[in-house]
């Protein structure tokens, strides 16, 4: 994928490129260049840890240029690569909403270009470009409740009891305890990780 600035890096180029981002979308031109200003350029080579699974953040990522890859290790120190962020794209936006652990490790897979905007960043965008900080929150609620309704829907389809993944989950709410056959389901990679 070519990179969102196409090569062009003057600080207009790069506040037009944020505002073709989903997130950013509803700020205005000159909005964008506010925020813009309130975010730092961080460049990560290949390898580079962007953020640390467990750690206290506050802090989101835009990718210029270049791929992160988001990674999952379990309580037995197995890791499990589960995404990957492309130039264009967004990562750790719900550390500048509520700053807690972060749930993945976000590694570098090719050397990127980023901005970053922590939590203090969007406190003081409140105070100078109110319009594009209440874009930005409403922007990561909206995603947040879009992934909560996909939650939803993929409960609601391990409940039905009638497909395979409904049936399984019945045994685990009617025993307690997952079987052979569910533990792969969506609940039993929950009731693995409770059991813990």
């Amino acid at each position: 994928m070519a990179d969102v600035l196409d090569h062009d890096t003057s600080e207009h180029a790069t506040a037009d490129a944020l505002r073709r981002i989903k997130l950013f979308r509803a700020i205005g031109v000159s909005d964008s260049i506010v925020l813009l200003a309130s975010m730092r350029r961080r460049n990560v080579g290949s390898g580079d840890k962007v953020f640390a699974q467990g750690e206290n953040g506050d802090t989101m990522v835009v990718v210029l240029d270049g791929i992160l890859r988001v990674e999952v290790t379990d309580m037995n120190g197995n890791t499990a690569t589960v995404g990957k962020v492309e130039a264009g794209e967004v990562v750790g936006e719900m550390a500048v909403i509520d700053p807690a652990p972060r749930s993945a490790s976000v590694v570098a897979a090719t050397d990127c270009e980023l901005l970053e905007l922590s939590r203090a960043d969007l406190m003081g965008l409140r105070r100078r470009a109110p319009s594009a900080a209440a874009a930005i929150v409403g922007g990561i609620i909206g995603d947040v409740t879009r992934r909560l309704r996909n939650v939803n829907k993929r409960i609601d389809a391990e409940l039905d009891p009638n497909n395979a993944a409904g049936k399984a989950q019945m045994k685990i709410t009617l025993t307690g305890a997952p079987t052979d056959e569910n533990t792969g389901t969506f609940f039993g990679r929950i009731w693995d990780r409770i059991r813990r």
